[in-house]
């Protein structure tokens, strides 16, 4: 038992050294490198009520900040906990709104602290990538 929490304690040192705060337009690959991903959202994001806008793009191999060509009739789906495990949100579905865009809304976060965003993404019955976001989220 002594163990896992060690175990537990490193993964949350790790979390909170790789979290960063929200910024407009951060962009990642997906672990497999099909997409790119660029997030933005109006306020940011906060404890409380927040909406996501996920830009999903075919990734250039070529031009790492390039966003691609975005991608139509994709299943977005937002999970985020929290680093502790005290606050999860789960199965938000991304609604598209064109150019690769999906609006995620209903995004509860419940108290501040270091939140890890997974995003997967499916195309057809074929391609299903995921990419994750560690952010900070302030007081």
């Amino acid at each position: 038992m002594l163990t896992l929490g060690a175990c537990d304690s490193d993964s949350q040192d790790i979390a909170a050294r790789n979290a960063e705060l929200f910024e407009d337009g951060v962009a990642k690959d997906t672990e497999g490198g099909a997409f790119r991903v660029v997030l933005s959202s109006r306020d940011g994001l906060e404890v409380g009520e927040n909406s996501l806008v996920a830009r999903v793009g075919f990734h250039d191999a070529h031009d790492p900040e390039d966003p691609g060509v975005g991608i139509p009739g994709a299943d977005v789906q937002l999970d985020a906990y929290m680093a502790d495990g005290s606050g999860v949100v789960s199965d938000l579905r991304g609604q598209y709104l064109g150019d690769g865009r999906y609006e995620i809304i209903g995004l509860e976060l419940s108290e501040p602290g270091i939140w890890r965003f997974e995003l997967s993404i499916a195309v057809g019955a074929t391609i299903d990538e995921s990419v994750a976001f560690v952010f900070s989220v302030p007081d």
